[in-house]
């Protein structure tokens, strides 16, 4: 229920724009608690996390590693949870608030898009902290901040492996000027090279990637773990066209709310733009394994946020379009999620917190 109440909340204030800031920080605190108490029986995920916290592995990437080390010897692994869980989601809402006022709106969009599966995945969340944290850099100081960007997004590789693929973003970020001047080009040459490796194959891949994680990584079993669970397989040709169309519908109206987006907005356009075209060169990973969802989740953050900033600024039934937009791409993102996974109905209750 409380899942619901967030939602419901956060609905209401978007729709009035009334206590943006405030009822964000309570969502995201919300959320936090969901995240932090998680059903045993259900998640198995949090089973896993429990194991290797009681045991002291070094499963994990080091930095999360280290942090189950420190707090181990001194509170349960469920007290460790919910603490952790709650000041990664204040840092997100932190991050968020850095980058738009509509904070409300991005929490809506978030608890129903993205957070059922970052439920699961806590360190997914500590990952996109700071990759949100790193792209504030980039729009707050422009080119100057691609170094800034680069050191912070490359901390969170201590959380989560993940971050080490947006390593690329102030890369792409670089050539913003670029990106927007060719950006049809861009995404149309990824898609179809993704949709080539979908038809042929692309297997090949996997030592690459095994020898680029393996020397950058900040996990012990980083290359077994790419070789067999981001290398597992199972996505099939309906699965990947489906986030081909997500893909293509994201462009679609990124591009076509362009031209409510003020000369103070571009940075969060620009950044959207260069968010898409990771996303685009992630369907080839695609292709390799479901698990590479994760990135499609992480790119949602910079549509929404582009959402917020420009459609939310707007009056009447553009500002309405907008919210819609939002909430239906959510759904959307959720759908496939559940879907992807293949979630059973009781885990699903369980992340909403129903049973």
């Amino acid at each position: 229920m409380l899942w619901l109440g967030i939602v419901c909340i956060s609905f209401i204030s978007t729709c009035f724009q009334r206590l943006e800031r405030l009822t964000g920080l309570m969502s995201f605190l919300g959320l936090g608690y969901l995240a932090g108490t998680p059903n045993l029986v259900y998640d198995r995920d949090a089973f896993v996390y429990m194991q290797n916290y009681i045991y002291g592995t070094d499963y994990f990437e080091s930095g999360y590693n280290w942090l189950t080390k420190l707090f181990e010897p001194r509170m349960d692994y469920q007290t460790f949870r919910l603490y952790s869980s709650l000041i990664v989601f204040l840092l997100m809402f932190l991050a968020i608030s850095l980058m738009t006022k509509h904070v409300s709106a991005v929490a809506l969009f978030y608890a129903i898009g993205i957070f059922p599966v970052d439920k699961l995945q806590v360190r997914n969340c500590m990952g996109a902290v700071f990759i949100l944290f790193g792209a504030f850099m980039l729009i707050q100081f422009r080119k100057k901040g691609v170094l800034p960007s680069l050191l912070v997004i490359f901390a969170g590789s201590f959380f989560h492996s993940l971050a080490l693929y947006f390593l690329l973003l102030p890369v792409v970020w670089f050539f913003k000027d670029f990106v927007e001047k060719h950006f049809s080009i861009i995404i149309s040459s990824l898609v179809v090279t993704a949709f080539v490796f979908e038809i042929l194959g692309s297997t090949n891949l996997t030592p690459v990637l095994v020898q680029l994680l393996g020397r950058f990584g900040n996990r012990a079993n980083v290359a077994e773990n790419v070789s067999t669970v981001y290398s597992g397989g199972g996505l099939t040709f309906v699965q990947w066209f489906v986030f081909c169309a997500i893909t293509i519908f994201a462009v679609m109206a990124v591009q076509l709310f362009k031209r409510f987006c003020h000369e103070d907005m571009k940075p969060y356009y620009q950044i959207a733009l260069c968010a898409l075209v990771l996303w685009a060169a992630a369907l080839t990973l695609m292709t390799l394994s479901i698990d590479y969802i994760r990135v499609l989740r992480i790119v949602a953050f910079f549509y929404f946020i582009y959402i917020a900033n420009v459609m939310l600024n707007q009056k009447g039934n553009i500002r309405f379009s907008g919210i819609v937009v939002g909430v239906v791409s959510a759904i959307v993102l959720m759908l496939v999620g559940f879907w992807s996974y293949g979630f059973t109905a009781d885990q699903i209750r369980s992340i909403f917190g129903f049973i």
